[in-house]
């Protein structure tokens, strides 16, 4: 069986047991960021109370929110290798700096106005070249501006810059490095004089958004996308909540598409449910919809979406959380992803000096049917698809040493098995099992005001 060449795939086509980090060929898409409604959460995910201490500088209406954090991380596979193959598994260790300041005003303000940015430097610590040329400069930044926020009309003007460091799934010494940048206006009917009492709320949003990578121009693609979004609080705490998408994505590299990779797509999504409290102590959330990825060539999804969520408040320090999501994404090949997600989370505050927040996934994902032009890849003879499990968690502790120093330390995992692998050209060697497993260790001191 031939493989699919290299310059076609320039990097290993696994990764959709984890869409959006470095299996970018798994799951090119860029996520929306036409910012949220503010009557209710579509979720029953429940928060841990806000921390006592007030931090910032104050100047004026202003607040200025200033930290710089030095971490350090270890990745027992960077480049999601597996023995099975030629790429077996490296383990990098980085020192990462990341300054952030961030600034807004009264939140009592008719006109709300917010500014984030972050900084990220990443120095890997190995005298592996594949390793050392992943060092890279990132970061981001968003900005927010509401006209009438305390209005029953109200316009909202956003970007959202950032510039995304991933390493490749090849051992090779380019990167996966990237910029989105996502700009566009939203505007919302809320009556009501003060925000937190809104029973409605309706918003329109549209956006514009760009993604750019460093050495893997087939990724490159632009994205129109539009949002409508509604919730109606008709209880006390219920809501009705109506959550619709339709984005219009473009591949800059057109060719790619005769190849049966990378195919345009206008994909649809509409929910509708319930979202709100059953009893003092347990929320529920439950949206059901359908989904349609209207992919120009090739197979396209639709299909039935979902997400439904348990959130319980066990004591004032202690958050359950249990859901279930039936979603896609779109996929350099196979057009798409189709998954079913269960995901469960604990949350638990210690005091008011540490929160530990615990979480756990696993992804059944089915891709479309793929059929190459030029090279073959090995995938389930029946439907010409790939099949993934994957399993994802991770615990991280968060505490303040003092009112100025925070600290942090956790471990992820990242596993997927799949029926998927890439076969060299004598019919016997794996280049890409596509399995992998890998596991994440880091610690952090962060000086903030």
């Amino acid at each position: 069986m031939n493989a699919v060449s290299q310059t076609d795939l320039p990097s290993r086509l696994r990764r959709m047991g984890r869409p959006g980090r470095a299996g970018l060929l798994a799951a090119v898409g860029v996520l929306a960021s036409l910012g949220s409604v503010s009557a209710r959460a579509q979720t029953a995910e429940q928060p841990l109370p806000a921390a006592t201490q007030e931090r910032g500088v104050r100047t004026g209406e202003f607040t200025l929110y200033p930290s710089f954090g030095v971490a350090g991380h270890h990745d027992t596979n960077l480049f999601n290798g597996n023995n099975d193959e030629n790429n077996r598994p490296v383990g990098a260790t980085s020192v990462r700096f990341a300054p952030r300041l961030a600034l807004s005003n009264d939140v009592n303000s008719n006109v709300a106005f917010s500014f984030t940015g972050n900084g990220d430097l990443r120095l890997f610590l190995s005298d592996n070249t594949a390793v050392s040329t992943q060092d890279g400069v990132g970061g981001g930044m968003g900005l927010n501006v509401t006209f009438g926020k305390r209005r029953a009309f109200s316009l909202t003007l956003f970007d959202t810059f950032s510039r995304a460091l991933r390493a490749p799934n090849w051992e090779i010494t380019s990167t996966l490095d990237r910029v989105s940048n996502d700009v566009g206006a939203r505007v919302e009917f809320h009556p009501g004089d003060i925000p937190e009492r809104r029973p409605f709320n309706l918003a329109l949003g549209a956006s514009w958004g760009v993604d750019l990578f460093d050495f893997f121009p087939g990724g490159d693609s632009s994205t129109i996308r539009s949002k409508l979004a509604g919730s109606w609080r008709f209880l006390p705490k219920t809501a009705a909540i109506l959550d619709a998408t339709w984005d219009f994505r473009n591949y800059a590299n057109s060719a790619l598409a005769n190849q049966n990779l990378a195919a345009n797509s206008q994909p649809f999504r509409v929910k509708v449910g319930l979202n709100g409290a059953l009893t003092k102590r347990l929320t529920a959330t439950g949206l059901a919809g359908w989904g349609l990825s209207n992919h120009a060539k090739g197979t396209s999804f639709s299909s039935f979406l979902a997400s439904v969520g348990l959130g319980l408040r066990a004591s004032e320090s202690t958050r359950l959380f249990l859901g279930y999501d039936r979603d896609y994404s779109d996929s350099f090949i196979g057009n798409f992803g189709a998954y079913h997600r269960i995901g469960f989370s604990l949350k638990q505050r210690f005091g008011q000096v540490m929160d530990v927040t615990a979480q756990f996934a696993t992804r059944f994902i089915e891709y479309g049917a793929f059929v190459p032009i030029g090279g073959l890849v090995a995938l389930d003879p029946s439907c010409n698809c790939r099949k993934d499990t994957g399993l994802e968690g991770g615990v991280a502790a968060n505490f303040d040493v003092a009112r100025l120093i925070g600290m942090n330390i956790g471990w992820t995992m990242r596993s997927v098995q799949t029926n998927f692998k890439v076969v060299a050209n004598d019919k016997k060697t794996i280049l890409d099992s596509g399995a992998f497993t890998g596991h994440e260790i880091f610690a952090a001191v962060t000086l903030r005001y």
